[in-house]
């Protein structure tokens, strides 16, 4: 492993600059969260279409994810992060100046380029570091990716507030912008030539479509982040119709689930290399078995308010923590030829598995809007990882 320094592109790029990439990556997926009835109304469409914003863009994301890592795998990291950050910053630049709300949409979807920044970030921690170093510096990475969805909406809500919600996509394309520089001058070309990989799309899949230990890891991260999804689809309901929260207080409440995503990271990026990833993945899935059980033995036994539903949530997060970037790190480690492939793929099925879990726990809190139901899901999602977990420690994987 070579020495990394801030700014110097003759050397593999700091772990700030992967961070800071990742961050933009996340931010840009909710900073416009809080002003879609202000764009709806802008635009001249309904709430619901407008609501199109988001599926559209999260299929999007899922394209993206598929093709980035394959096409990094052949023509290298940082020509493929330039292009992607480059469609990123131009599409953001049209959504900002059009008024027609189907140009705008294409051009969102196109937005979803920015996915090279937790995509590639964690393959070029692969190209730079072995396994036993990978999942703590994508331990770090990941908290760029967890601070930022959690302030970007609180930003979007002030510049729409205090200005309008275009102000928001003028960061953007600011920080766009500010991130082709920083690849620039940061980001030397992590991919070895002699690693490039000369195969077809479909045989590079084929070869993390059967190999198991890609699979197992893919499905621990798939349920540890699908039980995110759930709750973060089921508690906004129960919050406000069953508990009658103001939606001040909500946001408030959801951070405890952060801080416990946070703090697993920040353990993760210190302890991981020492303590080894699949045992941290099974002991963050114990960690986060804690919260669902914790909030049905209070549910059963004693009053059951606002913080006993989300005060145990900081022990799912914790878990979280634990499991999400060593899994990550097992993902582009399976084959390390192939590291953005795998990078992309598991993280489209990712996306998959968290988008159906979120839809079935939609489904189920409309018609039983009360916790329990969720508290159910998250049981049982956290079980599956902790069953794949305990299969990949067996196996003696990494």
């Amino acid at each position: 492993m070579s020495q990394s320094h801030f700014l110097d592109g003759s050397s593999p790029p700091h772990i700030s600059t992967l961070a800071i990439l990742a961050g933009v990556s996340a931010m840009n997926m909710s900073i416009f969260l809080p002003s879609l009835p202000s764009m709806a109304r802008d635009f001249g469409v309904d709430y619901g279409t407008m609501q199109i914003f988001i599926s559209g863009y999260f299929l999007s994301l899922a394209f993206f994810q598929l093709i980035i890592g394959p096409v990094s795998d052949r023509i290298g990291r940082k020509p493929t992060m330039l292009a992607a950050f480059f469609l990123f910053t131009v599409s953001t630049l049209i959504c900002e100046i059009t008024t027609n709300f189907y140009l705008f949409m294409f051009f969102r979807m196109l937005q979803a380029g920015v996915a090279a920044g937790f995509v590639l970030g964690r393959a070029i921690v692969r190209d730079i570091v072995p396994m036993e170093h990978a999942a703590s510096m994508i331990g770090y990475v990941t908290m760029a990716m967890t601070i930022m969805p959690m302030l970007a909406p609180a930003v979007g809500g002030i510049l729409e507030e205090q200005l309008n919600w275009r102000y928001s996509l003028r960061l953007m394309y600011l920080m766009g912008f500010m991130a082709l520089l920083l690849i620039w001058l940061d980001q030397k070309e992590t991919l070895n030539k002699r690693e490039l990989s000369g195969s077809k799309f479909s045989d590079d899949y084929k070869k993390l479509f059967l190999n198991t230990d890609f699979w197992f890891y893919v499905i621990v991260m798939g349920f540890s982040v699908g039980s995110y999804f759930s709750f973060l689809t089921g508690a906004p309901v129960i919050s406000a119709e069953y508990f009658n929260l103001a939606p001040s207080l909500q946001g408030s409440l959801f951070a405890i689930l952060g801080l416990g995503f946070l703090l697993g990271n920040f353990l993760t990026g210190r302890f991981a290399r020492k303590i080894g990833p699949t045992r941290f993945m099974l002991w963050g899935c114990f960690i986060a078995l804690l919260g669902p059980l914790l909030q049905c033995f209070i549910y059963l036994n004693f009053y059951f308010g606002p913080l006993s539903f989300f005060t145990p949530m900081f022990f799912v997060g914790l878990g979280q923590g634990l499991i999400v970037p060593n899994a990550a790190a097992g993902i582009v480690s399976v084959n390390p030829k192939l590291a953005g492939s795998a990078s992309g793929l598991g993280a489209t099925i990712q996306v998959m598995i968290g988008g159906l879990l979120a839809y079935i726990t939609g489904y189920i809190i409309s018609i039983f809007v009360t916790p329990l139901p969720l508290i159910i899901i998250l049981f049982f999602t956290i079980l599956v990882s902790m069953f794949f977990s305990y299969k990949l420690q067996k196996s003696g994987s990494f």
